[in-house]
């Protein structure tokens, strides 16, 4: 009789290859969703680190998987969109466009310490190329934003479209590095 032992990270690759699937299908909230269901705190630090690995190096915060996590809110005049975007140092690293519904944020954060990687034991900072696509929720004017980043955070403001109507083209957005 011949056993084959299966190995358990084979399943969990399976459902990281059907989520990508699922997530083309519904939205990225749905592995979100599923993985707050499991329980991260009875898993070995191993598992965790391989599930983690598995997933794209994304994180299991209760916030988000995408990055960089943001906080979005809107005044009577503006909408307010604050990324957290820790190790970006200038303009050249990043790139900000805006749209009358939508935000996009793009760039480039280089790990700041070289460390062999036989010698890494933990890496949680995020380091590489990294997108992000965010509807607003209300439309805006792009020519009218300002942006400014200090401390690792990017504010930027968007002035709220007065009336509805009329087409606007996005605009990339200087942002001032303080």
């Amino acid at each position: 009789m011949v056993t084959s032992t299966m190995n358990p990270f084979d399943q969990i690759r399976n459902i990281a290859q059907l989520n990508e699937q699922m997530r083309k299908m519904f939205s990225g909230d749905y592995m979100q969703n599923l993985v707050k269901q499991i329980p991260m705190s009875e898993l070995h630090p191993m598992q965790s680190f391989e599930l983690e690995n598995m997933l794209g190096g994304k994180t299991f915060g209760a916030a988000s998987f995408e990055y960089p996590r943001v906080d979005l809110y809107q005044t009577r005049h503006e909408v307010v969109a604050v990324f957290e975007v820790p190790g970006l140092e200038s303009a050249a690293d990043v790139r900000l466009t805006v749209k009358p519904e939508t935000i996009t944020i793009a760039g480039d954060i280089e790990r700041q310490v070289a460390v062999e990687k036989d010698r890494l034991h933990l890496s949680e900072r995020f380091s590489g190329s990294f997108s992000r696509t965010v509807t607003l929720p209300a439309r805006v004017r792009p020519s009218q934003t300002r942006a400014r980043c200090r401390n690792g955070l990017l504010e930027v403001r968007m002035n709220k479209e007065g009336r509805p109507g009329g087409r606007r083209r996005g605009a990339d957005v200087p942002i001032m590095f303080r």
